[in-house]
């Protein structure tokens, strides 16, 4: 072990004079440097080659305060390699906002592994820990020049790991440029298999263990990387410019503070581990005598990088020494995943502990509780048991969830992104590299809790998401899982596919039992199907599946159409009572995929009233085909004016009849509610509102989603009675149940999204059809059914956009309709499992949907949308889209990318970039700036509180206990913030703000997770609460519950008892300690805002009873 000290540098004055900062970055700017790695060979100088630095070393290993222990290290070689780029370099690609890592070390090639023979690495900025890039020097006595006058430091502690390459193997036939581009081919994504020296390939190397063993745990465990540099003060400057310029970052995104806020006192300790120590420290520890579900748990903290895998020991002890029991340990376990790092095994568990003994918290009946584990091309990482709406399969097997588990493949901090380069380098050699990865697990498995997990199926949605549902054998008998799903006997391997998936797709159940009346003959002509995928229901039928939705009253309780799946079935059913009895159901053979003796009904979806809008997909195609660029502006500029400025409405109690359709944006949130009630100037609210108006003015920006005052969004279902004329639809819409139904009559657009075709039609009122609400009803006579004219559709679930705003019908130019032959499907003679995954391997192989898209936004911008390159993309689209059908993949030629994209984007952090001057382009600068969200902060807001809340008293012994149910609140209100990486806000508005970070998963797609889990951690208090209070007896005008909302009050806003919280945490009283030593940087958080609505009707119960109820103190006694 080794130990040596460094001093700390004060950044000089002249570093906070923006002038300067400005002159030596663009002095920089000029010189050139060579460009390391894969990437386009441009004249210009990149970021890379302006802002790269020379090692003299390289280390990594882990971060403990000020200790940093060395897993792995050595010299450097510096200099340039064959093709002019530096050997070893660590580089800021400030554009891209990555970390280039590259280290060619002066070890023997012959013992290294390939992904470090070289190390070649690209560490995003939103990898890296808050505050987490440590800068530190010390003059070098013995110095020659002043070009290595100093020794500098670099340490850089990430949140997960980097990016790997590795080269090609020897053997690999590799070219030297991608075909048709200047992109070199000089290396491929490393896999943990990598870097190990082993012999054996990522493909077969049997089944993925949870926790990685020897070196192929380097990844999981390496979350800090250290460089040692000879430089001189210019260099220097040059590197402290590189800071300030991350510093500047932080300015506009709180997320981006990534430099240390280093002090002169500070000082480091290097530990060397030797060849035993790492053996005790990451050894993977023998869980085979744990319970599986405390073993996975463990495994999963070990794989986050939370713990290592040498602390499981102590850990153990530590839990069987607060409890005995294994739900206990595992909830404490599940509570430890939102700790970033585990310090202090020993004070932690018992504070803990200490405040979880508590009975489980409330489930909702229509949720279960599901393993979910992401396999990255380095690590396995298994989380704590989530709740998530529940399918077929789980409720069958609801008590045997242990035997099941839902993967997805992902790259390390994103989706799994698979450009040309990557398919390539796949084709070159399928046995390594991220691929290879993926059917290792598929082929082999995943060895979770000690038990192996093997694929079974995908529905339509996961495998948009690269996710897959696994089972254990042993728990879950394959064979007759399949048997009781039904007999699949399709031949073509995607469809088969498809429909295993069907029983995984999400839904409620229908409790109800239900007549499956006689089939009804589809509606056929000149070889369409003008009724595909709808059937007739019930009137009751209809009413349960509303309220096994939750929707008990109102014009939702009562749809007129539902999307459902029973069995084999899957479509939609519309209310068409008089030809079938209140609990029977007609399907069509359109409906049935394949036979099953599954009765039981689910449902997904009801039909409901939904708005229109534009996006940025339909304005393209409506201007190109006619509609007015001025007609375009008006709507987004009296869009503009009725958003801005709603937070200050709020605050000042002044909202409008157009403020009501932003407010009706938070579906559970009582906000409109809250507001009447006077409880406009809670720092909760205005924040709510505050989202609501950011996230409306980013839609207007950066999606051009804007709102169609003539128009709504529907689902379609066909015209049972047959009085609709070729080209018409029918239409009765209704709003909210205090607006009274209307029927469209005029001329008007039907579009579909994604494809954006659009068709002219008539809406007409038909006596025969005005029972039917909130559905557009298309037609079944003449030659061709409408939804197939609007890029394939049909009706077993699709959405339709009716515009009747002449501005746009009249005109709007409408072509002949497209008339696609899909490719002739792949198909064998019996579908096997093998098939199944390969089918799989294939769709995220070729899964182009969204760069095809956005290719063609792009070059419709440029040019136009008749522009056969983009005629040519329209037909790869179609190709991609029926992959889930037919199997064939489609190929994006690399003459279809755009050189250089336009501003509306968002491409300027990794492309050329032009200002547009199409619509989409106005539009986009019509919205000035971003809008950002800035939490509130209680104490520069001066603790504002309500004198109507605040004015009846307290009770001590209440507040006590009530106190660890806030701080359980609060501790899994922080994992769903870091889960979904959202602000506290964000989850009670079921609105997600748009955030670049947020990479996994769509903004938009956020918005029911969040709901969910804020219903379950609102139920959660409230069902504690309410045992809470059962002990206490009040003689006051107050329910039991509206005493403890009083009391939840003050612990969420009164200044007294916020500042006695904040000093109960920082004490470690409710089982987080903040880190004593010199390097808890970290500035806590603001002190959360939400706790109190947990109980908001009882808050707008106690504000609403003020006038007529005097105020009688509290007096309460505990009835033990």
């Amino acid at each position: 072990m080794t130990s040596t000290k460094y001093g700390i540098h004060a950044y000089p004055p002249k570093f906070s004079d923006p002038q300067f900062i400005k002159r030596l970055m663009a002095d920089y700017g000029q010189r050139s440097m060579p460009r390391p790695g894969k990437g386009p060979e441009r004249t210009e100088t990149s970021d890379v080659d302006r802002f790269q630095f020379w090692p003299d070393a390289i280390a990594m290993g882990s971060l403990k305060g000020r200790q940093f222990t060395q897993v792995f290290g050595a010299a450097c070689i510096k200099g340039y390699d064959e093709r002019s780029h530096g050997r070893s370099i660590l580089a800021f690609d400030l554009k891209r906002e990555v970390l280039v890592i590259k280290a060619e070390m002066k070890l023997d090639p012959k013992i290294l592994p390939p992904a470090l023979n070289p190390l070649y690495a690209e560490l995003s900025f939103d990898d890296i820990n808050h505050q987490g890039i440590h800068i530190t020097k010390r003059p070098l006595p013995d110095g020659l020049t002043q070009k290595d006058a100093l020794e500098v430091t670099v340490t850089v502690s990430c949140r997960r790991p980097p990016k790997f390459y590795a080269p090609f193997d020897p053997g690999d036939k590799a070219p030297d440029y991608m075909a048709g581009t200047k992109y070199l081919i000089d290396r491929r994504r490393a896999t943990a298999l990598d870097f190990a020296v082993s012999g054996v390939n990522e493909r077969d190397a049997n089944a993925i263990p949870a926790i990685p063993e020897g070196p192929c745990a380097y990844p999981t465990f390496w979350n800090t990387y250290r460089w040692v540099f000879r430089m001189g003060t210019r260099q220097y400057d040059k590197l402290l410019a590189c800071a300030h310029k991350i510093r500047a970052l932080a300015q506009a995104d709180p997320e981006m503070d990534l430099m240390s806020l280093t002090s002169e006192r500070a000082r480091w300790t290097v530990r060397v581990l030797t060849g035993e120590d790492f053996k005790r420290v990451y050894a993977p520890p023998d869980l085979s005598a744990i319970p599986f579900s405390t073993r996975t748990l463990l495994e999963g903290l070990i794989g986050h990088g939370i713990m290592a895998p040498g602390d499981t020991a102590e850990l153990i002890a530590m839990l069987r020494k607060v409890s005995s029991s294994t739900a206990f340990h595992d909830r404490i376990l599940e509570a430890l995943f939102s700790q970033q790092r585990i310090r202090d095994i020993k004070h932690l568990i018992p504070e803990l502990a200490a405040f979880l003994r508590r009975r489980p918290p409330y489930i909702q009946p229509h949720l279960v509780l599901i393993r979910t584990v992401l396999v990255t091309p380095t690590r396995l990482l298994i989380g704590p048991p989530q709740y998530e709406p529940s399918n077929s399969v789980t409720r069958r097997y609801h008590d045997k969830l242990d035997g099941i588990i839902r993967v997805q493949f992902t790259d390390e901090e994103d989706r799994l992104f698979i450009a040309d380069y990557m398919k390539l380098v796949d084709s070159i050699n399928p046995a390594v590299g991220i691929m290879a990865r993926v059917r290792r697990a598929l082929q082999f498995g995943l060895v979770i809790g000690g038990e192996t997990f093997y694929p079974v199926a995908s529905s339509a949605s996961q495998q948009k998401e690269h996710a897959m549902w696994f089972i254990n054998n042993k728990v879950i008998d394959g064979l007759e899982l399949r048997n009781w799903m039904g007999t699949v006997h399709e031949t073509v391997v995607a469809k088969h596919a498809a429909r295993m998936g069907l029983p995984f797709s999400t839904s409620r159940i229908v409790n109800m039992k239900i007549n499956i009346g006689e089939e009804l003959p589809d509606i056929e002509r000149n070889g369409r199907c003008f009724t595909d995928g709808c059937g007739i229901a019930g009137r009751e039928v209809l009413n349960q599946a509303a309220l096994a939705l939750n929707e008990k009253v109102g014009i939702n309780a009562q749809p007129s159409a539902i999307q459902f799946r029973l069995g084999g079935a899957k479509g939609v059913l519309s209310d068409w009572s008089q030809l079938v009895s209140e609990y029977e159901i007609r399907l069509r053979p359109s409906m049935i995929k394949f036979r099953s003796d599954l009765a039981d009904l689910n449902v997904i979806r009801i039909a409901k009233y939904q708005a229109a809008f534009l996006n940025r997909q339909f304005i393209n195609i409506m201007c190109a085909n006619g509609v007015p660029h001025e007609l375009i502006i008006g709507i987004f500029e009296d869009a503009i004016a009725d958003i801005k400025g709603f937070k200050d409405r709020v605050w000042n109690n002044a909202v409008t009849e157009n403020d009501q359709q932003l407010i009706a944006l938070c579906n559970d949130f009582p906000l409109a509610q809250l507001i009447r009630s006077g409880f406009n100037e809670n720092p909760l609210l205005l924040d709510v509102a505050a989202i609501i108006e950011c996230r409306a003015l980013q839609d207007l920006k950066w999606r051009a989603r804007v709102k169609l005052s003539d128009g709504v969004y529907l689902i379609g279902i066909a015209d049972e009675t047959g009085t609709l004329k070729e080209g018409e639809v029918f239409c009765q819409f209704q709003e909210n149940d205090d607006s009274p139904p209307k029927v469209v009559v005029n001329e008007v657009l039907v579009c579909r999204a994604p494809a954006c075709d659009v068709r002219r039609a008539w809406a007409v009122d038909r006596p025969e059809l005005r029972h039917l609400k909130n559905v557009i009803v298309f037609s079944t006579q003449g030659m061709r059914d409408m939804p197939s004219m609007l890029g394939g559709g049909d009706l077993d679930g699709d959405d339709y956009t009716l515009i009747w705003d002449q501005r746009f019908v009249q005109s709007l130019k409408v072509y002949d309709p497209m008339d696609y032959e899909a490719p002739d499907p792949i198909s064998v003679k019996h579908v096997t499992q093998k098939h199944l995954n390969e089918n799989f391997v294939q769709y995220v192989l070729n899964d182009v949907l969204g760069q095809v898209d956005n290719c063609h936004l792009a070059l419709s911008d440029m040019y136009t949308p008749f522009d056969p390159r983009c005629l040519h993309l329209s037909e790869i689209h179609s190709v991609s889209v029926d992959f889930a059908k037919t199997g064939q993949a489609a190929a994006l030629d690399p003459s279809l990318r755009p050189k250089e994209w336009p501003d509306f984007m968002d491409k300027d952090d990794v492309k050329v970039v032009y200002e547009s001057k199409g619509i989409l382009g106005k539009i986009f600068r019509i919205v000035q700036a971003d809008a950002h969200f800035s939490p509130s902060d209680l104490e520069q807001m001066g603790y504002p509180t309500d004198p109507r809340i605040t004015r009846f008293p307290l009770h001590e012994s209440l507040l006590d206990r009530l106190k660890p149910l806030k701080a359980s609140y609060e501790r899994d209100l922080q994992y769903d913030m870091r889960r979904y990486r959202v602000y506290e806000p964000e989850i009670p508005s079921g609105i997600a703000i748009r955030n670049k970070r947020r990479k996994r998963v769509r903004d938009q797609n956020l918005n029911e997770p969040l709901r969910e889990a804020y219903n379950i951690l609102v139920n959660n208090v409230r069902e504690t609460a309410q045992k809470i209070v059962n002990d206490f007896e009040f003689k006051t005008t107050l329910t039991p519950m509206q005493v403890v909302a009083r009391h939840c009050y003050a612990l969420t806003y009164e200044e007294v008892h916020v500042r006695q919280w904040e000093q109960a945490l920082a004490e470690g009283k409710f089982g987080e300690k903040p880190e004593d030593d010199e390097d808890s940087e970290r500035l806590r958080p603001k002190p959360l805002i939400s706790f109190a609505w947990c109980f908001c009707q009882e808050l707008v119960q106690i504000v609403s009873q003020i006038a007529s109820t005097p105020v009688i103190p509290i007096a309460a006694a505990d009835s033990e």
